[in-house]
């Protein structure tokens, strides 16, 4: 998109927000991101495509208000305009094989997530039950991963005490590096679920590795390494991880995608309960 095409772009949003093209803008995951300077500053123009909707997303961003998460400047029904965040992701940590400095990392952005705010959440969040209906709909599925799957995330929703705001979406790449501030997430989804489904994500990137005996290694130290920073149960953890890389198998196959690799992670941490 040239400069004139994303000056004219901008001029759709109120002149209050005294927007101007800083940079290209790109499409990613159905969501336009456009760097922009405002009177704030740099930030981050996110819109999403049509019949999307960030007002899960923003209500949660007002919510977390910055800690551990970027700001929220402004917000239209399917429009963000975030703080501009100037640093790598996440991801760049654990693809160097830094998981401690990760997981540590990961885990303050959670714990900063998680404390007690002043103002009750205004959003209404999806529930995990509605999140894993396509696996918990696989009870009697000839794939045995997926049955077994199906029969395990029953038991963790049963056995879940106390259903929290979540994330939802944390991804390792979904956590940036903020000079003045640390350690950032982004693009919240927002779901109301047991704690432990919130690293399910992190759970499941392998850093590009292939062998099968370190990736398990490395996931098993991650959950090791979670349960003992914020007093969860190991085995949870890696239960919501299986059943995680289960729907993202199912979810695969429904849009005619390779799901070779998630079916791969459900095998690897099917596996990893056993022992």
């Amino acid at each position: 998109m040239t400069g004139a095409r994303s000056e004219t772009m901008l001029g759709h949003y109120p002149k209050s927000w005294q927007l101007s093209a800083h940079g290209a803008p790109v499409w990613r995951d159905e969501t336009l991101l456009a760097p922009v300077s405002t009177a704030f500053g740099p930030a981050m123009l996110k819109r999403a495509s049509k019949g999307k909707s960030f007002t899960t997303s923003s209500s949660l961003l007002r919510w977390y208000q910055g800690s551990g998460s970027a700001n929220i400047l402004k917000k239209q029904k399917n429009v963000q305009l975030l703080e501009w965040i100037d640093g790598p992701a996440l991801t760049n940590l654990v693809d160097d094989e830094e998981d401690d400095q990760a997981i540590d990392a990961l885990v303050d952005v959670i714990a900063k997530l998680q404390a007690p705010k002043r103002a009750p959440l205004k959003a209404r969040l999806v529930s995990l039950g509605s999140v894993m209906h396509p696996l918990l709909a696989q009870k009697y599925s000839e794939n045995l991963v997926h049955r077994h799957g199906a029969r395990l995330i029953r038991h963790l929703l049963q056995t879940t005490k106390t259903p929290l705001p979540l994330h939802g979406n944390l991804h390792f790449d979904k956590v940036m590096h903020h000079s003045k501030r640390g350690w950032l997430t982004i693009a919240p989804q927002g779901i109301c679920g047991d704690l432990h489904y919130e690293f399910a994500s992190a759970l499941c990137h392998t850093g590009g590795q292939r062998d099968y005996r370190d990736i398990r290694l490395r996931l098993c130290a991650r959950a090791t390494r979670i349960a003992k920073n914020l007093s969860l149960n190991k085995d949870r953890l890696l239960t919501f991880a299986f059943c995680h890389a289960c729907l993202k198998s199912l979810e695969a196959q429904r849009d005619s995608e390779n799901a070779t690799h998630w079916h791969d992670m459900s095998v690897l941490l099917l596996d990893s309960l056993v022992d």
